[in-house]
Parts: structure tokens; sequence; C-alpha cells
């Protein structure tokens, strides 16, 4: 009888300690998968925040930083296609921008753009929630717009049959072989030289047309 006593006791005991490294096993593990997963985890996004994220480029602010890299894709801005994309994502609360994707969708060809300038986008403040950082979600507005000048501009090429042809660009006098990408507020004047008045003064590369641009403050970056 004590033999079968202490056989189940010995019995219990083992039991209780399987118990006990099983919670412990278990809260370990529980703790260890969330120190993993504190890095980039994204699984807690908040919308509202007490201090929302802020971009850290240069320039910081977001507008200013997307005016100064987008380029206006070749192929829309000679269809005249305008919109604000809207593009949205997290900031994580290491200060990444992470899952970024289309919100508002103009154009396949506006929207590749303007995920191309957002991703650039790569460092932020975090927002905070009681003075800890937190997961955000942002949206990015990217706009893309033709100043009157450049609509008049489209129509006269399309007028002469230069939105099918590539023609040559002359730009402060200089030369480039393609679309010349320059904020309207910089530009002085356009023309249209064609035939064989553009040949003889450029050669065979204007068989297309030339069109000639003048800036107002001296070249700008050319693409």
């Amino acid at each position: 009888m004590k033999t079968a006593i202490l056989i189940h006791s010995f019995i219990g005991i083992r039991r209780f300690k399987w118990i006990v490294y099983w919670i412990l096993f278990s809260v370990s593990s529980v703790v260890f998968v969330q120190a993993q997963s504190n890095g980039n985890d994204t699984t807690n996004v908040y919308d509202k925040v007490d201090k929302l994220p802020k971009f850290k480029g240069k320039p910081a602010n977001v507008t200013k930083f997307v005016d100064q890299h987008i380029v206006y894709p070749d192929e829309a801005w000679r269809k005249q296609i305008e919109g604000v994309v809207v593009v949205q994502g997290v900031v994580a609360k290491d200060g990444s921008l992470l899952n970024l994707s289309i919100k508002e969708s103009v154009d396949p060809l506006l929207d590749m753009e303007a995920l191309r300038v957002v991703e650039m986008m790569t460092t932020w403040k975090p927002a905070q929630v009681n003075g800890a950082n937190v997961n955000c979600n942002v949206v990015i507005p990217v706009r893309f717009s033709l100043s009157p000048a450049e609509r008049e501009f489209v129509q006269t090429m399309k007028k002469y049959g230069l939105d099918i042809n590539p023609p040559l660009y002359v730009l402060d006098d200089k030369v480039v072989m393609s679309r010349v990408h320059i904020p309207s507020y910089n530009i002085k004047s356009i023309r249209v030289l064609k035939g064989d008045d553009a040949v003889k003064r450029f050669g065979e590369e204007a068989k297309n047309g030339v069109v000639i641009i003048e800036s107002k403050r001296g070249t700008p970056p050319v693409r």
C-alpha cells in the first residue's frame, strides 16, 4: 500500500513538473515571438495617434519632395492624362515606410510613377501614442498636372504630328535627345520648327521637327 502511494506520488510529481515546464515553455515562446515581431510588426496599426508621423527627407515637406522628384511619364504627358494618385502605406514604429499600395488610381502610368516617388521617402519620424512609437497608416497624394503652356504645347505637337514621331529637343540652344522635363514656371518660351528649315538648321536628326525651349533660369535638369 505504501509502495502504491509512493508510486502515485512520484507520478503526480512528474505530472506537476511537466505542467510547470509546459507553462514556462509556453510563456517563453510567447515572449520570444513577441520580441521577434517588435521590429517591423504591422499587425497593430493606428489611424488616430497623439503625434502624426513626420517625413524626414530633403526637402522634409512631402509635397515639395514629390514635386522635386516626379517625372511625368511621356505617354501620359502626350495624352494629357492628369489627376491625383493617392498612395497608402504604413509608417512603422522604427520609422520605415512599408506596405505601399495605390488607394486611388488615375492611370497605370501615373500610378507606377507615384509609387516610384513615394518609395524614395524612406525616412520618417514615427507616430506616437502615450509617448511610445507606434505603427500608423499614412496616405500620400501625388498630383500630376499640366500647366496651360504645356497643354497648348501638346496640342501644337499633335497638330504637327510630333506626338507620334518624336522630335528633336533644343533647350537653351543645346540639343537634347529626349523630352525635356522642366518645371512650367521655369519656361520662358516654346516654339516648333518643322520641315526643311528644321533639317537645314539642325541636321537629319530634325526630320521629325524641332521643339525649341528657352528657360528663365538657364539650363535645368534634363532627362
